[in-house]
């Protein structure tokens, strides 16, 4: 126990001081004393595990799925268990000499699996944080594999954010030049910043007026998202804007309602939310990627299709030596879940988005 906990402890001091220190300046996108202090404690705590599950023998790289005992160890985000369980049923039919263990505790524990060593996939659903990516990087010295294994969800735990004014708002459409501009404080539109509805093209009566902006927290997963997304990851937010939420994932659920909440209230608000919680006082804005692109609305079909510029698809991370063949029972059950059957699972699931074709044909390719 001791030699584990010193293993952390040489870490954290390698990465303040060595390894990635700017994850412990002011400009990180985690903070030391939550998010970055709890992949410090998941990594101690798989470090310290002796359980079995941590024990899982190896597979020989030239032997075959159906000849393999293999139990494939995953960790990640629960929102995903209802379909991991279908994809393994479905997998096991055809392949009854390969188990699962599941241990789905919550994206920021999911990568900590993959980097120690005590599991084969890591479902975070979310592009990688700085902290959770340098972690495996420092360990192997190359990048975890991403792999998407859906478009994302409408309205549901990887829901794509999308903005809203008022049902009297005039406003019909934003480029994301001008959502960059709006949220954050250094891009601009035409040499300023985006400050009133007139900026925005609004005439009459909407011309002087101030623009009231309420989102999410930016240190939240959500607003890493939308500064990586929109504001070209620079993290000088508009200082005006009315943030809610901490910074656990289960947060933006009800930080969605407290916006569009404050929202109705604000004739001048601008706002940025979950589409799940809109009635017939709000509108959503199409988002078009440039001045000569069409504003293209938030549907399910245009998130599946590819066209939605702020959909969230959600990822499994393998671990991969680039220029070597992924794991053979990993690689075939992640051929499963990109097939056309493990799709139309995605597409039962009531909560994810499939596939198009192009991108699971796209996706299986990283598995050569």
């Amino acid at each position: 126990m001791e030699v584990a906990w010193l293993v952390v402890a040489g870490f954290t001091a390698s990465a303040k001081n060595c390894w990635f220190p700017h994850l412990f300046g002011e400009k990180s996108e985690l903070t030391l004393s939550m998010r970055t202090r709890k992949h410090f404690i998941a990594l101690a705590g798989l470090f310290l595990c002796t359980g079995t599950w941590g024990q899982q023998a190896t597979v020989s790289s030239n032997a075959t799925p159906e000849s393999l005992v293999r139990t494939i160890r995953i960790t990640g985000d629960p929102a995903i268990a209802k379909l991991l369980t279908a994809w393994e049923q479905q997998f096991r039919a055809e392949h009854p000499e390969v188990t699962f263990a599941n241990r789905l505790t919550g994206p920021a524990s999911s990568m900590a699996g993959l980097y120690t060593g005590t599991a084969d996939l890591a479902f975070a659903g979310h592009e990688l944080l700085t902290s959770e990516s340098m972690a495996f990087e420092w360990i192997f010295h190359y990048k975890a594999l991403p792999i998407e294994v859906s478009s994302g969800s409408l309205d549901g735990s990887n829901f794509a954010p999308v903005f809203f004014v008022t049902a009297s708002n005039p406003l019909s459409a934003l480029t994301l030049v001008q959502a960059d501009s709006v949220l954050g404080c250094e891009h601009r539109v035409r040499g300023k910043v985006v400050r009133t509805w007139g900026d925005l093209g609004l005439t009459g009566e909407w011309a002087d007026k101030p623009i009231h902006l309420y989102g999410f927290n930016p240190e939240s997963e959500t607003g890493v998202f939308i500064r990586r997304k929109l504001l070209k990851n620079n993290y000088k937010w508009n200082c005006e804007i009315k943030t809610f939420g901490g910074l656990t994932h289960g947060d933006a659920d009800s930080a969605s309602k407290e916006i569009l909440q404050a929202l109705r209230a604000d004739r001048y608000g601008l706002a940025i939310s979950n589409v799940r919680y809109t009635n017939n006082d709000l509108k959503t804005i199409p988002l078009a990627r440039d001045d000569e692109s069409q504003p293209v609305a938030l549907s399910a079909e245009n998130i599946v299709a590819g066209q939605y510029p702020l959909a969230r698809p959600f990822y499994v991370y393998v671990n991969r030596n680039p220029g070597n063949r992924a794991d053979d029972a990993v690689s075939a059950f992640l051929r499963l879940v990109l097939s056309k059957e493990g799709q139309q699972q995605v597409a039962d699931s009531g909560t994810f988005l499939p596939l198009n074709d192009a991108v699971a044909h796209e996706q299986a390719g990283k598995l050569e």
